[in-house]
């Protein structure tokens, strides 16, 4: 499916670009601030530094794909990249104000916070919280994918839009894996995901529409361009 020509606002490039890096710093980021792996990503919020970081990008997240509008509807399609991005937006700022249980985090740390009910700011040990937390991870991970294989596609660059389909059929691929692992982890007594499944998995989906983010904020051809001034 080829887009007509469209103009794009100046700050969707910068919105581009910033996603794109927020994208590729967060699942890095977090372990380097606190000198060690957790069992997901989302349990950094229950620790004093990397909660700063966590909050902060994920909130920059919604906030810049609320703030995105991208192209106009074009005439195939029914959901516009406004309307995808402020899905993924508002599903982005859910899981900061519903952060995931303390449970399984692998950290010694929060386990004790978790044990005497001493937790930080929205931090909690509820089955429905945890429930709404999952559920919106998976919207704002399932819209990046979305953007990356369909929505990024529709340019003439065959070269990028392979790129483009390939980091979207990882990311769905990825968070595919992750819900079946969650799904017979509940139902099968006899199977039982190790300690960093999920955080690799995270790792695998965030990474791919990070990068497709960041090729189409054209954040290459704008460092090339500094250096050439």
């Amino acid at each position: 499916m080829e887009m007509h020509p469209q103009e794009i606002q100046h700050s969707d490039y910068r919105i581009r670009k910033l996603i794109g890096v927020l994208g590729l710093a967060l699942p890095f980021l977090l372990p380097i601030s606190e000198g060690q792996f957790l069992s997901s990503i989302s349990h950094y919020y229950y620790l004093s530094f990397s909660s700063i970081l966590f909050i902060i990008i994920i909130s920059c997240f919604g906030l810049f794909l609320i703030s995105y509008k991208g192209y106009k509807l074009d005439d195939t399609e029914k959901i516009s990249d406004d309307m995808l991005t402020n899905i993924g937006g508002l599903a982005a700022l859910v899981v900061v104000l519903f952060p995931t249980s303390c449970l399984g985090s692998e950290s010694v740390v929060i386990d004790n916070l978790c044990k005497c009910g001493d937790y930080p700011l929205l931090g909690h040990n509820d089955k429905l919280t945890n429930t709404v937390h999952l559920v919106s991870a998976g919207i704002f991970i399932f819209t990046m994918g979305w953007m990356s294989k369909y929505k990024f596609t529709r340019g003439r660059d065959d070269s990028n839009n392979r790129v483009y389909r390939i980091c979207g059929n990882i990311v769905w691929g990825a968070v595919t894996l992750l819900v079946l692992l969650v799904i017979a982890d509940l139902i099968k007594d006899d199977f039982k995901i190790t300690k960093y499944d999920v955080y690799i998995l995270e790792t695998i989906a965030v990474v791919p529409f990070a990068i497709s983010w960041v090729i189409k904020g054209k954040t290459m051809e704008h460092i090339k361009e500094l250096f050439m001034k």
